[in-house]
């Protein structure tokens, strides 16, 4: 199976390659999803036994291993505020970030095979383009921190704006103060999501750029931009890969949701009521040291870990069809399948 997709390999995915709305790219990417459950799951499961084998090392490993190198964060007062074991947090972050890109570019190639309606094999999927795999790490990382820079940027504005008001608001009615600070909560979460949907959106095409086409890094920054942009087409794909998220998001915080009450139900010692469950559950708020650890904690962390490998093929499909659904109105990629089919099936019939 070639690393580039080629339109020949499509073998019955002619009929569903056309331009979808909104309802219908969901519905496909839950059909595939579907389809091919267990090929999805198995590649996803990876970043479940990675984040399991991240939190033993953090936990088990923090004090001895990282007691050499620690970062203490101490008050006006001399006091220490917090420490973090920089020996063994900094690598086991970055070895997880690897491992979990490295995933997300295995549904990517599985969810190509699935939209042109071929079998996935799972071996393959896995050995498919590993010589790529730095170039893609650098540029998700670099997606990464123009992200975070715009974030905090946006936090620094709209901080700034927020105590410049509290400074001349002061000696007013306290209802009024607590009114625009609501008002400035909720303008400050709609840029954040404009923001982060902005970059994955792009990054989404980047990672599909490269490893479905064989670019380069810097090929597939532009090759992502040209398939977004355009008059009135990219808000619309913007706006489509935040759906897409958010109904992942929404799926998961579901899930949380049902295995909280579960949990709590149980009764088990250190569960907490059912609000505090939710929200350690939502947080991943995570025992950094083996004294901390309850069976409620490994419970719950496990749960968070198995909801995050079930939704995550659900958005990695999503863009990937997005990315399909792109090039069909932008190159008619549809068409292209089409003809390489029939031309494939016309020499078949000549042998």
């Amino acid at each position: 199976m070639s690393e580039k997709i080629d339109p020949s390999q499509a073998n019955n995915g002619a009929p569903t390659l056309r331009p979808l709305g909104l309802g219908e790219l969901l519905d496909t990417t839950f059909s595939l999803y579907r389809t091919h459950f267990w090929s999805f799951f198995g590649i996803a499961s990876g970043y479940f036994v990675a984040m399991v084998l991240a939190i033993i090392l953090i936990i088990f490993f923090d004090d001895s291993v990282g007691s050499s190198v620690k970062v203490e964060i101490r008050g006006p007062d001399d006091s220490v505020g917090s420490s973090v074991g920089v020996g063994i947090w900094v690598p086991t972050v970055i070895a997880v970030f690897g491992i979990f890109l490295f995933v997300v570019s295995r549904l990517v190639l599985a969810g190509a095979q699935a939209c042109l309606g071929n079998t996935i094999s799972v071996g393959d999927v896995l050995r498919q383009g590993r010589h790529r795999f730095l170039s893609y790490f650098v540029g998700s990382f670099l997606f990464g921190v123009i992200t975070v820079f715009c974030l905090v940027l946006l936090g620094f504005i709209i901080g700034f704006f927020m105590l410049l008001y509290v400074q001349s608001a002061i000696g007013t009615n306290g209802v009024a103060v607590g009114l625009v600070n609501f008002i400035l909560r909720v303008f400050t979460t709609l840029p954040t999501v404009g923001i982060v949907g902005f970059f994955i959106t792009y990054w989404s095409f980047f990672a599909c750029a490269m490893w479905l086409e064989e670019t380069s890094m810097g090929a597939g920054f532009k090759r992502g931009r040209a398939l977004i942009r355009g008059r009135g087409r990219w808000w619309r794909v913007i706006g489509t890969v935040i759906a897409i998220f958010l109904l992942a998001f929404a799926i998961g915080f579901i899930l949380r949701t049902v295995f909280a009450f579960l949990l709590v139900f149980t009764g088990l010692e250190g569960v907490g009521n059912f609000l505090e469950v939710v929200q350690w559950m939502a947080l991943w708020q995570l025992p950094t040291q083996l004294s901390e650890l309850r069976l409620s904690y490994v419970l719950m962390y496990l749960t968070n870990l198995g909801i995050d490998t079930f939704t995550m093929p659900i958005w990695v499909i999503g863009f990937t069809r997005l990315y399909f659904d792109q090039r069909i109105r932008k190159e008619g990629f549809d068409i292209e399948v089409m003809a390489a089919r029939q031309e494939e099936d016309s020499d078949a019939r000549t042998i």
